[in-house]
């Protein structure tokens, strides 16, 4: 009974290392990620270091606890992975859109990868982090292949004491884990509970990049896990609440609307900026915003990848952690979307709604969430309809999208009957550091109008023409795709022509988010892309063309604006039913425009003049002259977005929908 057994060292040495190791690799991510507190100071440790002491601590008691060696040892190793690879992801993440991983782009799966260049990789940053790997790899090594020394444990008592100590580890842990959140700050105000809890943070994670900083790696990802697994059931007095919020947001259509009868086509268009239209290269697109029959929104601000965009444009709203499709198969049944809107305005009379873009319908699993029971589109027509002369292979061997379009243009324009047509564009998206074969033309228009067109761009825009030969052949290749979008504009006002629709139809033109892609839209306008508060890099196109709005004229609306604002302003010009609650912006044509604010879900919250990742720290824009007073509207309608955005996330999460069901009455 007093026999000894010889214990490796080894064995308490690795769960040691993995503490030390765990935190090197967090001040490393800190440091190298330039995270500075609200005081300016820097951080080489999150705020709440006791979350990630706590989360580090009983993963180091299972490696410990796990009796074969080379179990503990392939835990160890596949824990500082996991770091040390989100770290690299991380990096890349932040220093190209100031955002970081989070299991939204997870559930994106494919989707969030297909468009993925090596371009975008900050190799800078991946290359620290392997050196720190790599030298904490070959310690790990060093000391399981060489430190031999045991020690010796009573035979009867050592499974009692592996056991005790595991148990007293995880208590230690999770005593930690309890304590901190005791220690978190509390709102000073119902109105401010967005922008100065972090008790309300760790709740809701709104501000992602703030909270890696305040709660670190394992607790950030810990608690997001946690919240992605483990779904609260609502109370019935919650899901009441929810539905009475929907119902006290319906707002009734104004039936002397402008365009109240008209049909619609608004379009997405991919990565469009204002210096891809040009008289040379895209007449079409340039004829239409310069000549007669368009209202342009020159302050119009978008920072969203293209399904947020789309999604806001056909919503009002976009969950933050939530999918849309997952939305949709929880059985929310997106009452107040654009097409469902656009039916219920129709007074008995049939209204087709398509949904058009040439990628596979499947792509952000559309198929779940765009039909006539969710979204609300009577037909899907996408890459699997099209019956033309190109093959669609790769995400970025694109088919001209005018060859898309001449296809299914009796799709986009019906002959006959109202309609509503929602068009995403694709071939303008990017990357632009390879030819597309199907693109030869398009390459060739550019190089014959290349004299004229640089004259031209260097006399009448502020932009900057790249002389690198790098940065021209990506100019090159994204005007080349931006001929075949502007293809596609002609083909459509005149397609409206010819059927005699395009008194009655309006179009209505808005981009998603710049050409961010080998930092083009950053070389094109002289800036940096860390320069994250510049909001000038957000500005990006919107016109509608509109023969009855215009009235033979045209005209520029320069009130800030945004993605969020697109459904409001439909639903103003067309009459439509529409609802405060649910959606986030304002129409730009209404008084309310003043308190609309852009909330990216990459990161950042911004008007014009003021942008904050936190609400709490504001930076004036370069040049910018803004009082005291508009710096506390900015903040005032910021924590108004989120506390809205709170309950569209419940709403969105949980599949809730309104008591009266407004919509399917009138259908």
């Amino acid at each position: 009974m007093n026999k000894e057994k010889q214990v490796p060292l080894n064995r308490f040495i690795l769960p040691l290392l993995f503490i030390l190791f765990a935190i090197i690799l967090e001040i490393v991510n800190f440091l190298y990620l330039g995270f500075r507190s609200s005081s300016g100071n820097i951080m080489i440790l999150p705020t709440y270091f006791l979350f990630d002491l706590a989360v580090i601590l009983m993963i180091a008691g299972f490696i410990y606890v796990v009796y074969n060696k080379t179990a503990s040892i392939v835990f160890f190793f596949f824990f500082l992975f996991i770091q040390f690879a989100m770290n690299m992801v991380n990096s890349t993440m932040y220093f190209i859109f100031g955002d970081i991983l989070s299991y939204d782009l997870l559930r994106l799966g494919a989707e969030a990868t297909t468009a993925l260049s090596m371009d975008l990789i900050d190799w800078s940053g991946v290359f620290l982090n392997i050196m720190v790997f790599a030298v904490m790899v070959a310690c790990s090594v060093l000391i399981i292949k060489f430190n031999k020394k045991t020690i010796k444990i009573k035979y009867f008592s050592s499974f009692t004491l592996v056991l005790a100590f595991f148990i007293l580890v995880e208590a230690f842990g999770i005593s930690l884990y309890q304590i901190q959140q005791t220690t978190l700050t509390h709102a000073t105000s119902a109105q401010t509970e967005v922008e100065t809890s972090d008790e309300y943070l760790w709740k809701n994670f709104q501000f992602k990049t703030e909270a890696l900083k305040k709660f670190g790696h394992y607790g950030f990802y810990t608690k997001s896990f946690m919240h992605y697994i483990f779904q609260e059931d609502l109370s019935d007095s919650e899901i009441r609440s929810l539905q009475n919020f929907i119902d006290e947001g319906h707002v009734y259509g104004d039936p002397s609307a402008p365009l109240q009868g008209d049909n619609l086509i608004v379009i997405l268009c991919e990565s469009l900026e204002w210096y891809g239209i040009d008289p040379y290269n895209t007449p079409n697109l340039y004829n239409l915003i310069y000549g007669d029959n368009v209202v342009i929104f020159d302050q119009f601000y978008a920072r969203n990848r293209t399904n947020y965009s789309e999604a806001i444009g056909l919503l009002g709203s976009v969950p933050k952690d939530t999918l849309v499709s997952t939305s949709a198969k929880a059985g929310y049944n997106f009452e107040y979307s654009l097409p469902k809107l656009f039916k219920a305005s129709s007074q008995g009379e049939e209204i087709i709604t398509n949904y058009l873009h040439p990628n596979f319908e499947s792509f952000y699993d559309r198929t779940s969430s765009h039909g006539s029971d969710k979204i609300g589109f009577d037909n899907l027509y996408t890459i699997e309809d099209y019956t033309g002369p190109y093959i669609f292979t790769t995400f970025q061997e694109w088919i001209p999208e005018i060859s898309f379009v001449q296809n299914q243009i009796d799709h986009i324009i019906p002959d006959e009957g109202r309609f509503l047509t929602y068009y995403t564009t694709l071939t303008t998206h990017g990357p632009y550091d390879s030819y597309v074969q199907n693109f030869e033309s398009y390459y060739q228009t550019f190089d014959e109008n290349f004299e004229k067109f640089s004259s031209w761009f260097t006399a009448n825009t502020e932009y900057v023409l790249p002389t690198d030969e790098d940065d021209f052949k990506l100019f090159k290749i994204y005007k080349s795709a931006m001929i075949d979008l502007d293809l596609i504009v002609g083909e459509i006002i005149s397609s409206l022509e010819e059927k005699g629709r395009d008194e009655d139809t309006s179009i209505l033109f808005y981009s998603d988010h710049n050409a961010y892609f080998s930092d083009l839209c950053y070389k094109i306008r002289g800036t940096e892309k860390t320069d994250y508060s510049n909001t000038y890099n957000y500005n990006i196109p919107m016109f509608m063309y509109s023969k009855k709005l215009t009235n033979g004229q045209s005209f520029t609306i320069s009130d800030f604006c945004s993605t969020y604002d697109i459904l409001p302003t439909i639903c103003d010009l067309y009459g439509l039913d529409s609802n405060s609650n649910l959606f986030q912006g304002y129409s730009i044509f209404s008084e309310n425009i003043k308190d609309t604010v852009f909330v990216s879900n990459l990161s950042g919250i911004f008007t014009k003049n003021c942008y904050s990742t936190n609400i709490s720290d504001v930076i004036i824009a370069d040049g910018a002259t803004v009082t005291e007073e508009e710096i506390n509207h900015f903040k005032e309608i910021a924590n108004r977005f989120y506390q809205k955005q709170a309950k569209i996330e419940k709403i969105y999460r949980y599949g809730i929908n309104s008591n009266m069901h407004y919509i399917d009455s009138k259908l």
